[in-house]
Protein backbone atom coordinates (compact mmCIF):
# COMPACT_ATOMS: atom_id res chain seq x y z
CA UNK A 1 0.00 0.00 0.00
CA UNK A 2 1.50 3.41 -0.87
CA UNK A 3 2.68 5.86 2.25
CA UNK A 4 2.58 9.42 2.57
CA UNK A 5 4.92 11.19 4.66
CA UNK A 6 5.02 14.69 5.69
CA UNK A 7 7.46 16.66 7.03
CA UNK A 8 6.91 20.32 9.05
CA UNK A 9 9.96 21.90 9.13
CA UNK A 10 9.67 25.34 11.85
CA UNK A 11 8.40 28.46 9.98
CA UNK A 12 7.60 27.17 7.25
CA UNK A 13 5.45 25.21 5.34
CA UNK A 14 4.17 21.22 5.33
CA UNK A 15 6.29 19.34 2.37
CA UNK A 16 4.99 15.41 2.00
CA UNK A 17 6.53 13.04 -0.31
CA UNK A 18 4.40 9.54 -1.25
CA UNK A 19 6.37 6.10 -1.68
CA UNK A 20 4.90 3.66 -3.47
CA UNK A 21 5.28 -0.46 -2.66
CA UNK A 22 8.73 -1.86 -3.39
CA UNK A 23 10.86 1.35 -3.40
CA UNK A 24 12.79 2.61 -0.52
CA UNK A 25 13.22 5.88 0.84
CA UNK A 26 16.38 7.47 2.31
CA UNK A 27 15.81 10.82 4.56
CA UNK A 28 18.91 12.98 5.06
CA UNK A 29 21.07 16.02 4.07
CA UNK A 30 22.58 14.44 1.17
CA UNK A 31 21.55 15.63 -1.81
CA UNK A 32 21.75 11.99 -3.39
CA UNK A 33 18.86 10.85 -0.52
CA UNK A 34 15.37 10.68 -1.82
CA UNK A 35 13.86 13.01 0.76
CA UNK A 36 16.38 15.78 0.94
CA UNK A 37 16.01 17.83 4.64
CA UNK A 38 18.11 20.45 4.48
CA UNK A 39 18.49 21.17 8.25
CA UNK A 40 21.71 20.84 10.12
CA UNK A 41 19.94 18.65 13.14
CA UNK A 42 19.60 15.85 10.27
CA UNK A 43 22.69 13.45 9.20
CA UNK A 44 23.43 13.48 5.39
CA UNK A 45 21.92 9.80 5.48
CA UNK A 46 19.56 9.80 8.85
CA UNK A 47 17.08 7.33 8.28
CA UNK A 48 15.41 4.73 5.93
CA UNK A 49 12.15 4.21 4.96
CA UNK A 50 11.55 0.46 3.60
CA UNK A 51 8.54 -1.79 2.13
CA UNK A 52 8.79 -5.47 3.54
CA UNK A 53 5.95 -6.57 1.24
CA UNK A 54 3.52 -6.54 3.78
CA UNK A 55 4.67 -2.85 5.34
CA UNK A 56 6.58 0.09 6.08
CA UNK A 57 9.15 -0.02 8.37
CA UNK A 58 11.44 2.74 9.61
CA UNK A 59 15.34 2.20 10.62
CA UNK A 60 17.71 4.79 11.81
CA UNK A 61 20.91 4.66 9.91
CA UNK A 62 23.59 5.89 12.75
CA UNK A 63 22.37 9.46 13.07
CA UNK A 64 23.80 11.87 15.53
CA UNK A 65 20.27 13.53 17.21
CA UNK A 66 18.06 10.52 16.31
CA UNK A 67 15.29 8.61 14.75
CA UNK A 68 11.69 8.39 16.98
CA UNK A 69 8.48 6.59 16.28
CA UNK A 70 5.65 8.05 18.64
CA UNK A 71 8.75 8.88 20.90
CA UNK A 72 10.78 6.07 20.88
CA UNK A 73 13.46 4.93 18.76
CA UNK A 74 12.01 2.34 15.97
CA UNK A 75 12.32 -1.23 16.61
CA UNK A 76 12.01 -2.35 13.22
CA UNK A 77 8.08 -2.78 13.96
CA UNK A 78 5.54 -1.81 11.11
CA UNK A 79 4.57 1.47 11.16
CA UNK A 80 1.36 2.66 11.78
CA UNK A 81 -1.27 4.94 9.88
CA UNK A 82 -1.47 7.96 11.71
CA UNK A 83 2.60 7.52 13.74
CA UNK A 84 4.29 10.88 14.68
CA UNK A 85 8.27 10.62 13.48
CA UNK A 86 10.54 12.93 14.47
CA UNK A 87 14.36 13.20 12.63
CA UNK A 88 16.61 14.67 15.03
CA UNK A 89 13.67 17.28 15.86
CA UNK A 90 12.05 17.48 13.11
CA UNK A 91 8.38 16.17 13.22
CA UNK A 92 6.95 14.14 10.60
CA UNK A 93 3.47 11.91 10.04
CA UNK A 94 2.79 9.01 8.69
CA UNK A 95 0.15 7.67 6.59
CA UNK A 96 -1.13 4.70 4.31
CA UNK A 97 -2.54 6.14 1.36
CA UNK A 98 -4.68 4.47 -1.41
CA UNK A 99 -3.67 3.94 -4.94
CA UNK A 100 -5.83 6.43 -5.79
CA UNK A 101 -5.21 8.91 -3.39
CA UNK A 102 -1.69 8.77 -4.24
CA UNK A 103 -1.96 9.63 -7.86
CA UNK A 104 -4.25 12.43 -6.69
CA UNK A 105 -1.48 13.82 -4.61
CA UNK A 106 0.75 12.95 -8.09
CA UNK A 107 -1.97 14.60 -10.08
CA UNK A 108 -1.61 18.02 -7.62
CA UNK A 109 2.01 18.11 -7.97
CA UNK A 110 1.83 18.25 -11.57
CA UNK A 111 -0.90 20.80 -11.75
CA UNK A 112 1.28 23.20 -9.25
CA UNK A 113 4.12 22.54 -11.42
CA UNK A 114 1.73 23.96 -14.55
CA UNK A 115 0.95 26.51 -11.93
CA UNK A 116 4.44 27.87 -11.70
CA UNK A 117 5.14 28.27 -15.57
CA UNK A 118 2.20 30.17 -16.07
CA UNK A 119 2.97 32.37 -13.12
CA UNK A 120 6.25 32.87 -14.35
CA UNK A 121 5.28 33.79 -17.97
CA UNK A 122 3.31 36.63 -16.72
CA UNK A 123 6.69 38.14 -15.32
CA UNK A 124 7.54 39.19 -18.90
CA UNK A 125 10.99 41.04 -19.82
CA UNK A 126 9.28 43.02 -21.53
CA UNK A 127 7.46 45.03 -19.09
CA UNK A 128 8.13 48.21 -17.35
CA UNK A 129 9.98 47.63 -14.04
CA UNK A 130 6.84 48.88 -12.18
CA UNK A 131 4.29 46.06 -13.61
CA UNK A 132 6.54 43.23 -13.50
CA UNK A 133 6.53 44.35 -10.07
CA UNK A 134 2.73 44.90 -9.77
CA UNK A 135 2.21 41.41 -11.37
CA UNK A 136 4.71 39.61 -9.39
CA UNK A 137 2.81 40.59 -5.99
CA UNK A 138 -0.82 39.96 -7.64
CA UNK A 139 0.58 36.15 -8.54
CA UNK A 140 2.03 35.95 -5.06
CA UNK A 141 -1.34 36.85 -3.30
CA UNK A 142 -2.98 34.22 -5.72
CA UNK A 143 -0.99 31.73 -5.21
CA UNK A 144 -0.94 32.06 -1.20
CA UNK A 145 -4.50 33.17 -0.84
CA UNK A 146 -3.66 35.93 0.93
CA UNK A 147 -5.11 39.32 0.62
CA UNK A 148 -2.26 42.12 0.99
CA UNK A 149 0.90 42.74 -0.05
CA UNK A 150 3.21 45.18 -1.16
CA UNK A 151 7.14 45.14 -2.57
CA UNK A 152 9.89 47.05 -1.60
CA UNK A 153 13.24 47.42 -4.50
CA UNK A 154 17.06 48.42 -2.77
CA UNK A 155 17.30 51.95 -3.60
CA UNK A 156 21.40 52.85 -4.39
CA UNK A 157 21.44 54.34 -0.62
CA UNK A 158 21.12 50.80 0.75
CA UNK A 159 17.69 51.45 1.91
CA UNK A 160 14.47 50.05 1.21
CA UNK A 161 11.91 51.29 -1.25
CA UNK A 162 7.84 50.68 -1.65
CA UNK A 163 7.39 50.48 -4.91
CA UNK A 164 4.14 49.07 -5.09
CA UNK A 165 1.13 47.94 -2.47
CA UNK A 166 -2.48 46.61 -2.92
CA UNK A 167 -4.73 45.91 0.07
CA UNK A 168 -3.85 48.44 2.77
CA UNK A 169 -4.99 51.43 3.96
CA UNK A 170 -3.23 54.31 5.18
CA UNK A 171 -5.43 53.58 8.32
CA UNK A 172 -3.92 49.76 8.46
CA UNK A 173 -0.48 50.83 7.60
CA UNK A 174 0.04 53.54 10.37
CA UNK A 175 -1.69 51.03 12.85
CA UNK A 176 0.55 49.72 15.47
CA UNK A 177 -0.14 45.87 14.14
CA UNK A 178 1.65 46.62 11.24
CA UNK A 179 4.95 46.11 13.18
CA UNK A 180 4.10 42.71 12.70
CA UNK A 181 4.71 42.87 8.69
CA UNK A 182 8.05 44.95 9.33
CA UNK A 183 9.02 41.72 11.77
CA UNK A 184 8.86 39.66 8.89
CA UNK A 185 10.69 41.72 6.55
CA UNK A 186 13.66 42.51 9.21
CA UNK A 187 13.54 38.19 9.49
CA UNK A 188 13.92 37.52 5.76
CA UNK A 189 16.44 40.25 5.64
CA UNK A 190 18.48 38.60 8.43
CA UNK A 191 18.13 35.18 7.44
CA UNK A 192 18.56 36.17 3.22
CA UNK A 193 15.87 33.45 2.99
CA UNK A 194 12.33 33.24 2.66
CA UNK A 195 9.78 33.20 5.78
CA UNK A 196 6.68 31.78 5.59
CA UNK A 197 4.29 31.19 7.74
CA UNK A 198 1.00 29.74 7.56
CA UNK A 199 -0.18 30.40 11.58
CA UNK A 200 1.32 33.54 12.67
CA UNK A 201 0.09 33.45 16.28
CA UNK A 202 1.64 29.85 16.81
CA UNK A 203 4.90 30.97 15.44
CA UNK A 204 7.82 31.08 18.13
CA UNK A 205 9.06 34.57 16.59
CA UNK A 206 6.89 36.60 15.04
CA UNK A 207 4.10 35.05 17.36
CA UNK A 208 4.75 37.23 20.71
CA UNK A 209 4.47 40.13 18.72
CA UNK A 210 1.77 42.47 20.39
CA UNK A 211 1.27 43.79 16.83
CA UNK A 212 0.44 39.98 15.94
CA UNK A 213 -1.82 39.20 19.31
CA UNK A 214 -4.12 42.30 18.74
CA UNK A 215 -6.03 40.80 16.22
CA UNK A 216 -2.92 39.69 14.39
CA UNK A 217 -2.22 38.53 10.80
CA UNK A 218 -3.00 35.04 10.60
CA UNK A 219 -0.87 33.89 7.52
CA UNK A 220 2.50 35.61 6.15
CA UNK A 221 5.18 34.96 3.11
CA UNK A 222 7.99 37.76 2.68
CA UNK A 223 10.70 36.54 0.07
CA UNK A 224 13.75 38.38 -0.85
CA UNK A 225 14.07 39.06 -4.47
CA UNK A 226 17.85 38.14 -4.72
CA UNK A 227 20.33 37.85 -7.86
CA UNK A 228 23.11 36.10 -7.27
CA UNK A 229 24.74 37.39 -3.36
CA UNK A 230 22.68 40.58 -3.88
CA UNK A 231 19.08 41.28 -2.56
CA UNK A 232 17.51 43.38 -4.91
CA UNK A 233 14.19 43.58 -3.06
CA UNK A 234 11.39 41.74 -1.28
CA UNK A 235 8.21 40.95 -1.55
CA UNK A 236 4.99 40.74 1.35
CA UNK A 237 2.29 39.06 1.36
CA UNK A 238 -0.28 38.55 4.28
CA UNK A 239 -3.92 37.55 5.53
CA UNK A 240 -5.78 38.73 8.30
CA UNK A 241 -7.40 35.26 8.42
CA UNK A 242 -5.48 31.68 9.12
CA UNK A 243 -5.45 29.46 5.66
CA UNK A 244 -4.94 25.90 4.49
CA UNK A 245 -1.02 25.34 5.04
CA UNK A 246 2.01 26.42 2.45
CA UNK A 247 2.40 23.73 1.16
CA UNK A 248 6.92 22.99 0.13
CA UNK A 249 5.43 23.33 -3.97
CA UNK A 250 4.15 27.06 -2.81
CA UNK A 251 7.14 27.90 -1.68
CA UNK A 252 8.92 26.49 -4.39
CA UNK A 253 6.92 28.56 -6.76
CA UNK A 254 7.27 31.64 -5.09
CA UNK A 255 10.79 31.67 -5.33
CA UNK A 256 11.01 30.72 -8.84
CA UNK A 257 8.51 33.98 -9.10
CA UNK A 258 10.51 36.09 -6.92
CA UNK A 259 14.11 34.47 -8.60
CA UNK A 260 12.79 35.69 -12.31
CA UNK A 261 11.88 39.11 -11.32
CA UNK A 262 14.89 39.69 -10.08
CA UNK A 263 16.84 38.01 -13.33
CA UNK A 264 14.29 40.87 -14.92
CA UNK A 265 15.16 43.64 -12.67
CA UNK A 266 18.85 42.71 -12.71
CA UNK A 267 19.06 43.41 -16.11
CA UNK A 268 16.87 46.61 -15.90
CA UNK A 269 19.27 48.59 -13.12
CA UNK A 270 17.84 51.66 -12.22
CA UNK A 271 15.03 52.84 -13.01
CA UNK A 272 11.59 55.10 -11.76
CA UNK A 273 7.62 54.32 -12.18
CA UNK A 274 6.14 57.66 -11.04
CA UNK A 275 2.99 55.91 -12.90
CA UNK A 276 2.84 53.16 -10.14
CA UNK A 277 3.16 55.01 -7.70
CA UNK A 278 0.63 57.37 -8.50
CA UNK A 279 -2.01 54.47 -8.56
CA UNK A 280 -1.28 53.79 -4.72
CA UNK A 281 0.81 57.36 -3.80
CA UNK A 282 -1.02 57.55 -0.29
CA UNK A 283 -0.40 54.02 0.91
CA UNK A 284 3.12 53.90 -0.52
CA UNK A 285 3.81 56.81 1.40
CA UNK A 286 2.72 55.88 4.72
CA UNK A 287 4.21 52.13 3.99
CA UNK A 288 7.76 53.80 3.50
CA UNK A 289 7.07 56.42 6.88
CA UNK A 290 6.07 53.31 8.83
CA UNK A 291 8.90 51.05 8.03
CA UNK A 292 11.75 53.73 8.06
CA UNK A 293 10.31 53.99 11.55
CA UNK A 294 10.14 50.58 12.66
CA UNK A 295 12.74 48.36 10.74
CA UNK A 296 15.49 49.54 12.61
CA UNK A 297 13.41 48.94 16.04
CA UNK A 298 11.79 45.63 14.97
Amino acid sequence: MPAKLTLYPPRRASRFVVIRDGETLVIGRDAQCGLVLEDPRVSKQHARLSWTGEGWVLEDLGSKNGTTVNGRPPTGAELGHGDSIDFGGLSAYFERVTAAQAAALDSHRLARIQTSADLRRRLRADLEPADLLLRLMQSAMELTGTERGFVLVTAPDGKLRVEVADGFTPDEVRDERFRGSVGAVKQAMETGGPVVVADVPSDPRLGRRPSVVLKGIGSLACLPLRREDKILGMIYVDSRKLGPAFTSSDIEILESLTARAAEVLAEVGEYESPAARRRSAEVIEHLQQRLEELLPAV
